[in-house]
């Protein structure tokens, strides 16, 4: 019997009630309806649990290990669930004793504090969820102390008290008795504590088979989230308060979350308002982790999807957002750091705010691709919903981010195909959009994949940059030649090559004799083949983008597809001021539209 927890004890329950967690994932996303029926509290859950197996340490003291404990949960907390746990977690650290060895009301004095702490992180907390099993489990802790009993009954005890309040979550939420479930968060509460007991009674943890989750027929989740975005961020500093930015966050969205302590914080959000919420969280810390998930496209994969082939792309193609939903088409995010701050590109970074925040900044942002897990993670739910799945990715010469995604790629399925596109911004978009119509025609994922790959020659960009400024602060060009082609105020118009990489097609001494370089070289392209498309994108120069709009319609005889903005991303090394033209020509055979 135990009458105490020492820190070998309580870091090893931990682990086990972790590991139940995380074989549980799937029958947890199964049951997943409230507050969005999105299918990920067991994907989230898991992914907390997964950052206490790998990063949490056991020290020489219990409160020692439990911090290691908190700290990685923090780190790894996604989704509400996910959150919410580790604040629990945190609020258990802080009211653990210092003492070596942990007695029964010290551990009960402990969970009561989680509770609390967990409870105060949310800006409205609704009962029948995960919190109202934690609560229950923390106060049968509490009331059984008082009993002179050991470890093992009083955690006996309270997992029935857990499963009592577990069974109650249908007659706390209408949408769970709708469904014939109970809450999946606080089902994957209760399996941490199933497995967290089963290693205190030296009990190898195996979950019975009468309590695992009643899966939910998809057609009875219909229901449209009500934001758009569930944002998450990690924010660290100093002196952070944690009251006062989940005041200020309330306005921006619902199911807000925000856990941690006066140096690391983690935010959750739903909001239609990704960039602003990031804006705001700004002005009081570095944001060191960022993420976004678009709920609505996520709901429409689920419910509305159109094709049997799932494209994406990463957000350095460039493409309208309403061509992008038209087609249903999926996009991978690239990061950029700026000032330590991590953002998403296109989702809370955009060209115009880059700008705004390099006036006067020495630092100059990066750029980096996803990770491999995060990738992994976006295509593992689209192959699960749909019958192929095709990326096409930025030029492998400019990026990591076609290997990044091909090895996410091979983790998940063999039949996923991923095609490097050798091209980047508006020239990538037009590939995208092409085999996006492609797939909407009803073409065999083989003859898609051929089509793609047979234009990807017929396709190119060049673009006119007013200065190399942005080249040489972004490392695509050494100081020394960025130095000696400003002092000669050259006007390079930038291609990429056949095998995708940058490349200097032509050099000017003027604005206006790189444009004419430029349509000189679409004249040539012009007068060998037709046109399918082309694209206008510029970076903040609406103007003149404009101007190559009516020379180009003049050249090509029809106006481009689209004109937009260039991604962040591109934005970095082009610099302010650039305009490009991303010209598709038609293939030998012609194509069927």
């Amino acid at each position: 019997m135990t009458d105490f927890l020492d820190s070998k004890k309580l870091y090893h329950a931990f682990l086990g009630g972790a590991k139940a967690v995380i074989d549980a994932k799937d029958g947890l996303n199964a049951i997943n309806v409230f507050p969005v029926a999105d299918g990920d509290t067991g994907s989230n859950l898991a992914s907390t649990m997964l950052s206490i197996v790998e990063e949490s340490k056991m020290a020489a003291s219990a409160k020692e290990t439990l911090y290691t404990i908190s700290e990685a949960a923090l780190f790894g907390a996604r989704g509400n669930s996910g959150i919410i746990f580790a604040q629990y977690v945190n609020g258990m650290h802080v009211h653990l004793s210092d003492d070596k060895r942990v007695s029964l009301g010290c551990f009960a004095r402990s969970v009561a504090g989680g509770a609390d702490y967990a409870y105060n992180a949310m800006g409205n907390p609704v009962e029948g969820t995960m919190i109202t099993v934690i609560r229950a489990w923390s106060e049968a802790i509490a009331q059984a102390k008082h009993h002179s009993a050991t470890f093992q009954e009083v955690l006996i005890h309270a997992l029935q008290q857990a499963k009592t309040a577990l069974e109650g979550t249908p007659n706390m939420l209408r949408v769970l008795r709708d469904n014939g479930v109970v809450d999946a968060g606080a089902k994957g509460f209760f399996t941490f504590v199933e497995g967290f007991t089963s290693v205190i009674n030296d009990e190898v943890y195996v979950a019975e088979t009468a309590s695992l989750p009643q899966l939910v027929k998809e057609e009875a989740l219909d229901q449209a989230p009500v934001f758009r975005y569930c944002t998450e961020v990690l924010l660290q500093g100093e002196g952070l308060d944690v009251d006062e930015i989940r005041s200020g966050l309330a306005s921006f969205g619902d199911s807000l979350i925000v856990a941690g302590t006066d140096v690391k914080i983690r935010v959750h959000i739903h909001t239609d308002e990704p960039r602003a919420v990031c804006a705001y969280l700004a002005d009081y810390g570095v944001m060191v982790q960022q993420k976004v998930d678009d709920m609505q496209n996520q709901f429409d994969v689920i419910h509305h999807r159109k094709y049997r082939i799932a494209l994406v792309t990463d957000s350095v193609a460039d493409l309208p957002q309403s061509v992008m939903e038209d087609y249903q088409i999926q996009v991978i995010p690239l990061h950029i750091t700026l000032a330590g701050n991590d953002y998403l590109d296109k989702v809370t970074m955009d060209t115009g705010t880059l700008f705004e925040r390099l006036e006067g900044s020495d630092a100059y942002p990066t750029s980096s691709q996803p990770s491999v897990k995060a990738v992994a993670n976006q295509l593992s739910f689209l192959a699960n919903h749909y019958e192929h799945v095709l990326v096409l990715t930025v030029s492998g010469k400019l990026s990591g981010t076609h290997e990044t995604v091909k090895k996410a790629a091979e983790s998940v399925s063999r039949d996923i195909v991923v095609l490097d596109t050798r091209q980047n911004s508006g020239a990538q978009g037009l590939l995208v959009k092409a085999a996006a119509e492609q797939i909407a025609l009803g073409k065999t994922f083989a003859e898609v994949q051929s089509f793609v790959t047979q234009s990807i020659s017929q396709t190119k960009i060049f673009v006119s940059v007013p200065n190399l400024d942005a080249m040489i602060r972004s490392g695509r060009l050494g100081e020394k030649g960025g130095a000696i082609g400003n002092t000669l105020r050259l006007k390079p118009v930038v291609s990429l090559s056949d095998t995708g990489a940058g490349t200097v097609s032509d050099i000017a001494f003027s604005l206006q004799s790189s444009t004419k370089k430029i349509a000189s070289r679409v004249k040539k392209m012009v007068a060998r083949a037709e046109v399918a498309e082309y694209a206008i994108v510029h970076a903040h120069t609406p103007e003149r983008a404009a101007e190559y709009e009516a020379l180009f319609t003049g050249i090509v005889g029809k106006p481009p597809a689209y004109m937009m903005e260039i991604s962040s991303i591109i934005a970095m090394s082009a610099g302010e001021g650039c305009v490009a033209i991303a010209i598709r020509m038609q293939l030998d055979e012609g194509e069927e539209t």
